[in-house]
């Protein structure tokens, strides 16, 4: 049988397809990991962080049904009715130069513009043995990533861990919440370590900042940055940028656009923001 797995969204949805592949590739079938006409069986692994997302993922399972409309078609992901089991601990195919190491699921930091925890659930953290080993076996370059990495129990032993199997690491996005002094010292001793930084920003405005329910100011996201540059003066720093948020104004972008100036991002990732059904910001539900 001929399977066709097409993957929309994060990292961490990358990892899970390449789980599945390595299944059905366990089982003597053919998989490829990009679209084709010609499969008897589509896994869509969806998305679903903004409208747009979901509005691709929808595309891709038309784009499927008009291609092949005799293919049986399964949907998965944040979009999907439902997911595959995720408890699987197979090895994953990993196709790229580099593997994706999926130490974390699931999210419980309800920001007021995201549906992925009410999707995806509350945090769950995997064993660090089995990472460890997951890690020892990619035999090339690993970046360790999750829904929300910064919920890991203790990201810093993570990392001295990971660098101790002698492959180059990365990591994929962390919170403001997890740089602090003694993580950063965590580090500094990872001489495997490939110093790039994605720090979601969203928003350079207080106001705003609380009304996403993101729990720091721009100060400290400024401090937080300036913590990681000390550690790693050439570290490359990336971040995400949320445009048009319902209480945003000119005077709220304004701060944003003089923090992102500020703090010379290697890039800046910039979104509008996605009206999603389970939104109610802090500052409409006091102007009720």
């Amino acid at each position: 049988m001929k399977v066709c797995i097409v993957t929309l969204g994060c990292k961490v949805n990358q990892y899970e397809s390449n789980q599945i592949a390595a299944q059905y590739k366990a089982d003597g079938h053919d998989v490829v990991l990009k679209f084709t006409p010609d499969a008897d069986l589509y896994i869509v692994n969806t998305c679903a962080v903004t409208g747009f997302a979901e509005k691709k993922s929808r595309y891709q399972v038309s784009r499927i049904n008009r291609a092949n409309p005799t293919a049986q078609v399964v949907v998965c992901g944040c979009a999907g009715d439902r997911t595959l089991n995720k408890s699987v601990t197979c090895h994953a195919l990993q196709p790229r130069k580099r593997a994706f190491i999926k130490v974390q699921d699931g999210c419980d930091n309800f920001c007021t513009y995201c549906v992925v925890p009410y999707l995806r659930g509350r945090s769950k953290s995997r064993p660090l043995p089995d990472i460890v080993n997951e890690v020892r076996a990619a035999n090339k370059p690993v970046v360790l990533t999750g829904i929300d990495l910064s919920s890991f129990p203790d990201l810093g032993a993570l990392c001295v861990a990971v660098n101790a199997c002698g492959l180059a690491f990365e990591l994929s996005s962390i919170e403001v919440r997890t740089i602090t002094p003694d993580f950063m010292q965590a580090l500094a001793r990872c001489h495997n370590f490939i110093p790039k930084f994605h720090v979601p920003l969203q928003s350079g405005s207080d106001t705003v900042l609380r009304d996403m329910n993101r729990k720091y100011t721009a100060r400290d996201y400024r401090a937080a940055i300036t913590l990681v540059r000390a550690y790693f003066p050439d570290a490359v720093v990336s971040t995400d940028v949320i445009v048009g948020f319902p209480t945003e104004t000119p005077v709220d972008l304004a701060q944003t656009r003089k923090l992102v100036a500020e703090l010379g991002f290697a890039k800046v990732h910039t979104f509008p923001y996605s009206d999603r059904t389970t939104v109610i910001t802090s500052r409409q539900t006091q102007d009720q």
